[in-house]
């Protein structure tokens, strides 16, 4: 027998010991894994029983909050909407104003025109008579003159 047979030989026993003490650890650790899984088991079940209403009570909670959240996008359309109206019903009376200042201003510039010759037409009347009743008094006066004129 060689060296090599010899080291062979031994590790072979080596791992048959090595498995061996694992075979018999696992069948020593099984019943406690299996008890701490039964004790994991009962610690979820007891968790999920004192969850439950919570998740419950937070479900409820969401379903509220998203009634609420739908009737705020509701409200704000509508506020959008509102004001949109409001501006275009502003928008066009601000632009019937114009319009009618517009309008109030010719009349104005008008009715100006109008009282200016209005006045400078009874002006010239007036002057007109004035000077006519004038040149009368004038003709009337030289009667003396009129009769030597003819």
């Amino acid at each position: 027998m060689t060296f090599y047979d010899i080291l062979v030989i031994v590790s072979l026993i080596l791992w048959i010991v090595l498995s061996l003490g694992a075979i018999i650890s696992m069948a020593a650790l099984l019943p406690r894994l299996s008890r701490g899984m039964s004790q994991l088991e009962v610690m979820a079940d007891e968790f999920e029983k004192k969850a439950f209403p919570v998740i419950e009570q937070s479900q409820q909670l969401l379903d509220q909050v998203g009634a609420v959240t739908t009737s705020l996008v509701d409200d704000v359309e509508r506020i959008d909407r509102t004001v949109i109206r409001a501006t275009t019903s502003v928008e066009s009376m601000v632009e019937l104003a114009e319009d009618r200042v517009s309008e109030i201003n010719a009349l104005l510039e008008v009715a100006v025109e109008e009282a200016e010759e209005t006045f400078f037409s009874t002006a010239a009347i007036m002057r007109a008579l004035r000077l006519g009743g004038r040149a009368r008094k004038r003709r009337k006066a030289p009667r003396a003159e009129r009769r030597r004129l003819g």
